[in-house]
């Protein structure tokens, strides 16, 4: 008898929570104590994030030990099965459709081959695509960011860090339009590169994501704001490029540790 394969959305335990991102699904799901999960594949390839807990994968005749902050690549199909420790687990499934594959597939490799990443780079980059799941309404940017500077095998490493031509007009471009709709994939358009090469390059260039700095851009825009005028908050996070009010109040707090109402009670007293 064949392993059951579970279709897109779909997971053999309990769902906490589940959203779409952008070309993404990701969903948070939990496993009990001492939970046995028998042979079973999915139809569309996944990053998995342990979020916590620990298990044993059985995948291609091959057994590993699974630890919390690790990033699993699973292609589409590929047949495994879980045993968890006491304490049971939880991850984070982040669901990489066809379409977007075929986008990256030519520098994005590693995520057609199965995998387990741990530590340094993986593990910060485990909370981090954990947070963008919880708290940014319109995280896509900063999902794909993360999982493209996380895998994309970058030919030019070890190459000059000083920004080519054409990084330097996609940073420009940035910063004259940060408060619109930016994406990698028309950036890399405006540059006549692949978005791949674009986020690694960015990143080996200028020392942060493509997300992180867009992030920046629009907190600044909105500092600027918040300093010379009276508008209402709201106002101020649609005008620089964020969600909502919500989405740019907690952006704000997590980059300059205060809100954006305390930040201008400071600046104007």
């Amino acid at each position: 008898m064949s392993a059951p394969r579970y279709s897109p959305s779909h997971f053999p335990a309990p769902v906490v929570r589940s959203r779409a991102a952008g070309d993404f699904v990701l969903t948070e799901t939990r496993y009990d104590h001492a939970a046995v999960l028998p042979a079973h594949a999915h139809e569309y390839p996944c990053l998995v994030v342990v979020l916590d807990g620990t298990f044993e994968e059985r995948c291609d005749g091959r057994e590993r030990l699974v630890e919390p902050k690790s990033i699993l690549v699973r292609p589409a199909g590929e047949v495994h099965s879980d045993a968890f420790r006491h304490g049971g687990a939880r991850c984070l499934n982040i669901e990489l459709p066809p379409r977007w594959l075929a986008r990256v597939r030519d520098a994005a490799k590693p995520l057609d081959r199965s995998g387990a990443h741990s530590g340094g780079a993986f593990a910060a980059g485990a909370g981090a695509l954990y947070t963008h799941f919880l708290d940014d309404e319109h995280s896509s940017i900063a999902i794909e960011s993360l999982i493209l500077h996380l895998f994309a095998e970058d030919d030019a490493r070890g190459s000059s860090r000083i920004a080519p031509p054409w990084l330097v007009r996609v940073r420009e471009v940035m910063h004259e339009q940060a408060a619109s709709k930016l994406s990698l994939a028309g950036l890399a358009d405006v540059a006549g590169v692949h978005p791949v090469h674009l986020a690694a390059s960015f990143r080996r260039c200028y020392g942060t994501t493509f997300a992180a700095y867009l992030r920046q851009l629009r907190v600044e825009l909105a500092c600027r704001e918040l300093v010379r005028s009276d508008a209402p908050l709201a106002d101020v996070a649609l005008a620089a490029g964020f969600a909502d009010q919500s989405h740019f109040g907690r952006t704000m707090k997590r980059a300059l540790g205060v809100t954006p109402a305390a930040f201008r009670a400071a600046n104007r007293s």
